[in-house]
């Protein structure tokens, strides 16, 4: 394993073996970095392999210790706690969802990162079973679980299955008008821009519909999956749905196009850049102004 010495790994199985969990977690927490204060994600992901390979074939043994490192106060525990649920999961499933649920919840940003990675990884392994309780999250009150329903979206979409295309969408739609900082920044620009990826045709279907929204949340996150990486690939689609959102004067609206119109002149100045030029005539001036003053625009 690069980057990972086996001494500290042969102490951790050895501390795990022998149930000595304060020695376990004490072991891992020594690899922690001076940057995150937890240890590297390759550690973290070689000391879940090693309880699951020192838990084979005891399942009860796997939920005692994805329940325990789940109950300590430190970051590191709680991380290793989100990885280790993916594989007790199928052992004590409504306790591991609620185990989850409060790491997506908690208030250290990178567990909830964790817990946001670890509820894709279900909602991908276990699709049926678990999505009735990520659409319970998507009600959620707090604002970091209903941002985990984003990360789950995102892990969950997979272009060989096109049959969950639909159900991700009914996931993610509820989100739309959520003013949160936490679910904006992750819905529209992250989670949708993942579904644009894998299921091209129907989200921009989505997408036009949501353009046509009077609420200007939803409006926003219409533009916003024109931020994304994969929207390059899609500049005729998009400039359609931005010039419709364009003349929005609310300025939530019009500045998510303006970032939209940025990301695909870096794509495709020849097609781009003209049609902005265009708009500068009309209602839409605000954001092909914007984008056209924070783009370097060859001369005619």
């Amino acid at each position: 394993m690069t980057g990972i010495t086996q001494d500290w790994l042969d102490a951790f199985t050895a501390h795990i073996v022998a149930d000595d969990n304060l020695r376990a977690l004490s072991a891992l927490e020594r690899r922690s970095t001076g940057h995150a204060g937890t240890p590297k994600a390759e550690d973290k992901r070689a000391a879940t392999a090693a309880v699951v390979r020192a838990c084979g074939g005891r399942p009860e043994a796997l939920a005692h210790w994805a329940r325990w490192f789940a109950e300590q106060p430190a970051a590191t525990a709680k991380e290793l706690a989100a990885m280790l649920l993916v594989h007790s999961y199928p052992h004590h499933q409504q306790e591991a969802l609620g185990l989850l649920r409060a790491l997506c919840d908690d208030a250290h940003w990178e567990v909830r990162e964790w817990g946001g990675s670890a509820a894709g990884e279900l909602l991908d392994g276990c699709f049926e079973e678990v999505y009735p309780e990520v659409e319970r999250w998507a009600r959620d009150a707090s604002q970091f679980v209903r941002r985990a329903v984003c990360l789950a979206v995102r892990g969950a979409t997979n272009r060989r299955k096109p049959e969950r295309c639909q159900p991700l969408f009914r996931l993610a739609e509820p989100l739309l008008p959520d003013r949160a900082e936490e679910v904006r920044r992750n819905l529209g620009p992250f989670a949708v821009g993942k579904l644009l990826e894998h299921y091209p045709d129907q989200t921009i279907e989505h997408v036009r519909r949501w353009a046509q929204s009077a609420d200007e949340m939803v409006r926003w996150n219409a533009a916003m999956v024109f931020v994304s990486a994969a929207a390059r690939a899609h500049t005729e689609a998009a400039l359609e749905i931005l010039s419709r959102l364009a003349s929005d004067r609310r300025r939530l609206v019009w500045m998510a196009v303006g970032s939209a119109l940025r990301n695909l002149v870096k794509r495709d100045p020849e097609r781009v850049i003209p049609a902005l030029r265009g708009w500068l005539a009309d209602e839409r001036r605000l954001p092909a102004a914007l984008a056209l003053r924070q783009t370097t625009v060859p001369e005619r």
